[in-house]
């Protein structure tokens, strides 16, 4: 994979990013010699199309594929682009996994907190005379703060955390894909432009 360039589009239109390819091998990882249907995408194409695609302000991605060497084949490609579908649906239906389960457990630890503190208020208020209670609140209400303050965290800031990740696999999922031979067309031109300049024979 050479280099990656972005068409600049108006946001509710689909951007396109143009990738340069030399073979479809190059969006794979090279140590991974299974079919096309199971390979593993390679870390540098994941990288680059990461950081291209944030950038895109539009939900909507048009990822072209210029091949350079390999000849165009749909049965290939079609495999390829399913393969690349798959793997983003996977990996955005896990980062929403991993916010729900944040939520929830962030959730849990609020609702135990306020739990320990209103049952500590409850406490001290009827029996505040008694030294047992005053010891337990002084050690168990901070406990109870503890809980609220993580599981408010988990809520608000570290659930958000995943929301980039989430938008980014979802805009994937949804992009469009296509394969164009870049390499053929412009040999063909220079076949064709080669025969046209060729001299003729002068007839005896």
């Amino acid at each position: 994979m050479d280099t990656i360039e972005a068409t600049e589009t108006n946001p509710n239109e689909y951007r396109e990013i143009s990738i340069w390819l030399d073979r479809y091998d190059d969006l794979f990882s090279e140590y991974d010699s299974s079919h096309f249907k199971a390979r593993t995408l390679s870390d540098n194409f994941l990288t680059e199309v990461r950081k291209l695609v944030h950038e895109v302000e539009s939900a909507n991605v048009e990822l072209k594929f210029n091949l350079m060497a390999d000849e165009p084949d749909p049965e290939t490609e079609s495999v390829i682009i399913s393969n690349i579908h798959d793997y983003f649906a996977t990996k955005a239906q896990a980062a929403k996994n991993e916010m729900r389960q944040i939520l929830r457990t962030g959730s849990l630890l609020s609702v135990a907190g306020f739990a320990i503190i209103i049952f500590m208020v409850t406490v001290g208020h009827n029996f505040s005379e008694l030294m047992l209670v005053k010891g337990l609140e002084m050690m168990i209400d901070p406990l109870g703060w503890f809980l609220v303050w993580n599981g408010l965290d988990m809520i608000f800031v570290q659930s958000k955390k995943e929301q980039p990740t989430v938008d980014f696999n979802l805009k994937m999922t949804n992009a469009k894909l296509s394969f164009m031979a870049f390499g053929m067309p412009v040999m063909l031109e220079e076949e064709a432009t080669n025969e046209i300049q060729q001299p003729l024979p002068l007839a005896s």
